[in-house]
Parts: C-alpha cells; sequence; structure tokens
C-alpha cells in the first residue's frame, strides 16, 4: 500500500529525487524535534534569531547527558549503561538571566559540557577553579587540575557540598538528590 504525505510535503519542490518514503521519514524525524529546539533568551546581535542545539536522549543501552525540559522545567538527565534514567541537575535559578543565560540555555550548555567531558573520558576526576572572576566546576583528567569546565557556581561556599553531590550521583548512590541551579 503506498503511503500518503500530507498536502504540505507534497510541494516541496526543493527535494525533487527524495522519494515519498524518504520525504515521510524527514518529516517525521523535524516534527520530532520541534519540541526540543528552544530560541535564546536575546538574540545575539539585533534581528538574528539563535537556537540552541537539539539534544536527544541516548538510544537504549548507550549513555549519555542531555538537557530535558518536558515537565517545562530544565532538567541535566543522565542515561546509564542499563538504560536508567538520572536527574543530574535541575535548571530553575535566574542568578545569570542579566548575563545572557537563562536556566534553559545554562541546562543545554551544561548537558553538551558533560555529555563532551564523558566521552572524553574525564569525568574521572572533579574539581573547581576559578576563571575571570568566577568559580567553576570542572572535568579533571588528573586530581586537582581543571581539564573541562562543566559550570560556573554563583555563590564559591557552595563547592564542596555541590563536588559532594556530584560525585554521589557519578558513583551511583542511590536517593542522591540533583543539584538545583
Amino acid at each position: 500500500m503506498p503511503k500518503i504525505l500530507p498536502n504540505s510535503l507534497k510541494s516541496l519542490s526543493f527535494f525533487p529525487k527524495l522519494s515519498q518514503k524518504s520525504l515521510a521519514a524527514i518529516a517525521l524525524i523535524v516534527g520530532s524535534l520541534g519540541s526540543n529546539i528552544y530560541p535564546a533568551a536575546a538574540d545575539p546581535t539585533p534581528g538574528e534569531q539563535r537556537f540552541y542545539p537539539v539534544t536527544i536522549r541516548p538510544a537504549p543501552g548507550e549513555r549519555g547527558f542531555w538537557c530535558d525540559n518536558s515537565t517545562g522545567i530544565p532538567m541535566t538527565l543522565y542515561q546509564n549503561a542499563a538504560g536508567n534514567v538520572e536527574t543530574w541537575i535541575v535548571w530553575r535559578s535566574p542568578v545569570f538571566n542579566n548575563l545572557g543565560y537563562t536556566p534553559q540555555s545554562r541546562c543545554q550548555d551544561v548537558s553538551q559540557n558533560f555529555e563532551t567531558q564523558r566521552q572524553t573520558g574525564k569525568l574521572g576526576f572533579l574539581t573547581s577553579s576559578t576563571l575571570n572572576g568566577m568559580t567553576v566546576i570542572c572535568a579533571a583528567q588528573a586530581e586537582g587540575v581543571c581539564d573541562g569546565i562543566l559550570f560556573t557556581v554563583n555563590d564559591p561556599s557552595q563547592v564542596v557540598p555541590l563536588l559532594g553531590q556530584l560525585l554521589a550521583l557519578r558513583e551511583g548512590v542511590t536517593a542522591t538528590p540533583p543539584l538545583e541551579l
């Protein structure tokens, strides 16, 4: 039985060599991604609209970090090798909004930072440092050496508790609450 495309796809003349099956697959993919693209809080330049990269949950059996706001609250989630999803960070604080970093944009950026550091094997050590006068939590390959920034901390007095929670989350300690940033 032939597949019927919606009228909106039949008029896509800029895809003349694609079959109806291919167009239907493209429509399905694009349609499913629509809810995962978030506009920035402020345009980087007048008239330009910026979109955050789409972050996709890893396939079953694969590990990875991503940002999810399906509940209306941005959260950095981690899927472990068993396929279990863990909430690592809940993004609520507007403290960096004045710098152009909303909870949603921080979720996107930090989730990508975690995933990049995970893929390069640098989450074995976690530490803190100061960069441009701001306190940051970092991934490291060796104890105490900041090798990849994960996120900025507003209150330097919270570094030790935050690192403790991150280490517990990394080690899979049951009932560890997510960070609230």
